[in-house]
């Protein structure tokens, strides 16, 4: 009875996910059904990659959800905004979960904003890019208290309006604690894991340039994470029998992963030689150009796990002193939006290196440890995951694609090339065309005997019939054809009505 509920409830497409877009209007509405069906070892990888953790691998699933939002009035200068989604879903990893609950309040450009919200990468592309090497759309929200300022402000005092800034800081608790449980609860004697566990997030961000006044401006900003605090445990046996270690949660270890610095004498040993907790992050430099309908856009990051990748180190060669700075791993983009026309508005290219990664030789240079940095992996925290997705850009594999009960990523040393592009030929009709091929290395500590390719693809089209105001059809097909995940091969069917509710 369940599952015809859910087949009748999935045609119906109850899902609503709100948006406020309408002058008459603070609040509006998405209603939304989406399956898919697949064959193969996995779901093919762009059906659920950067879905916001709202996807599965399992060849055959599908979800249902309802929302409610709405948007900040950007007539006002003190204004507030709210949202709440929930979601059933078949064949997932939970097949009921809250995706979103959050309560926002603004004053001018100054932004304060508590709960579970869906949020995109820094300066990427939200449809076409993988996603930032640091944070990428890819896992399911986590809740955070989170203050700041999110979209480029100008700052008057200085250069009037050629210079702006944004940033913000965030504490927040990972939300995955049953998974991270019942994922393991087989794991053999002596694997590891944490849950609860605790994240620090700060970003900063400098553009140069007023658009209205010349065609180019560039940009730098930087990306720091880190997750603390949480409990330790190792498995006795293959049981959900285990010791437990409560990492300390203080005010202290909040300082210290605002300014990171070293654990104290009851954190875990690894951070009192290091610093508290697992702190890693991104560099971003960026390029703009616009004229004549043409938008060009060159952009970089580079990601760090530690002192080397952050600030570059020293290392001695053939008895010199040399500055290296590691900063060949990275992410280059290109983004192009195009003057108006039917065939595509917008194209996307990236290429990710992680080859690197401080090299393969672990050495100590001034108390520093240079070498090895294990991206996305930490000894404590098992990895940039969140609900057995990968936080950062999906290239780099999620847990889930691990063959071993485990919460490391063990593909991390990659190099891919990626394309995306979308248009519109009609006001009917939309497209997105997604591909990427990377190459796999495993890791230094696991590294696979040879290298192993992946090819990704996914062509999907949007139907939005003008007599049928609201209404939106979505197919996507997709395929893998992979060394590492399998050949996938598969399709997306989603169906969604928006709408609004008007305010008194």
């Amino acid at each position: 009875m369940r599952n015809i509920l859910f087949s009748v409830m999935l045609l119906l497409g109850i899902t609503t996910h709100l948006r406020a877009n309408d002058e008459l209007s603070k609040i509006s509405y998405e209603i939304q059904s989406s399956a898919t069906a697949s064959t193969g070892k996995y779901a093919p990888f762009w059906l659920v990659s950067n879905q916001h953790g709202m996807a599965s691998l399992e060849n055959n699933s599908a979800h249902l959800g309802m929302g409610l939002f709405r948007n900040f009035d950007e007539k006002k200068g003190l204004t507030w905004a709210y949202g709440a989604e929930i979601v059933g879903a078949w064949n997932y990893t939970s097949t009921f979960y809250l995706q979103q609950l959050y309560a926002d309040i603004k004053y001018n450009c100054w932004e304060l904003s508590i709960g579970s919200k869906e949020r995109w990468s820094e300066g990427k592309h939200r449809r076409l890019s993988g996603g930032g090497l640091t944070f990428a759309p890819n896992a399911r929200p986590i809740p955070q208290v989170r203050f700041g300022i999110n979209e480029y402000a100008t700052v008057p005092w200085l250069f009037g309006d050629w210079v702006q800034v944004k940033g913000h800081l965030s504490y927040g608790k990972h939300a995955d604690r049953e998974f991270i449980t019942s994922h393991m609860a087989h794991a053999p004697r002596g694997t590891y894991y944490t849950s609860d566990i605790l994240m620090h997030e700060k970003t900063a961000f400098l553009k140069i340039g007023n658009e209205e006044k010349s065609p180019l401006s560039v940009e730098i900003g930087l990306e720091m994470y880190s997750q603390f605090g949480g409990k330790f445990y190792i498995k006795r046996n293959g049981t959900s029998d285990s010791l437990r270690y409560d990492i300390p949660h203080t005010y202290k270890e909040y300082l210290k992963a605002l300014i990171p610095m070293a654990g104290g004498s009851d954190a875990p040993a690894s951070d009192q030689k290091n610093i508290n907790g697992n702190v890693l992050g991104s560099w971003h430099l960026a390029a703009n150009y616009q004229l004549h309908g043409w938008r060009i856009r060159l952009y970089y990051e580079h990601f760090y796990e530690d002192h080397s990748g952050l600030l570059g180190y020293h290392k001695i060669r053939r008895g010199e002193v040399v500055s290296y700075f590691p900063w060949y791993d990275g992410l280059y983009g290109l983004e192009i939006d195009l003057p108006a026309n039917r065939v595509a508005s917008t194209i996307v290219y990236e290429y990710i290196n992680s080859r690197l990664q401080g090299g393969p030789i672990v050495n100590y240079w001034q108390d520093h440890l240079v070498g090895k940095d294990s991206y996305y992996n930490n000894s404590i925290y098992q990895s940039w995951q969140h609900g057995g997705m990968a936080i950062c850009n999906p290239h780099h594999l999620s847990p889930l694609y691990a063959e071993t009960a485990t919460m490391n990523m063990p593909y991390t040393r990659i190099r891919s090339h990626h394309m995306g592009i979308e248009g519109s030929p009609t006001p009917q009709l939309g497209y997105r065309v997604m591909s990427s091929y990377t190459k796999h290395w495993g890791s230094y500590d696991d590294p696979l005997p040879e290298p192993k390719a992946q090819l990704s693809l996914m062509a999907e089209l949007t139907y939005i019939p003008q007599q049928w105001q609201g209404w939106q059809l979505t197919g996507a097909f997709a395929l893998d054809r992979s060394q590492l995940i399998g050949n996938n091969t598969g399709a997306m069917l989603t169906l969604r009505k928006q709408g609004f509710i008007k305010e008194k």
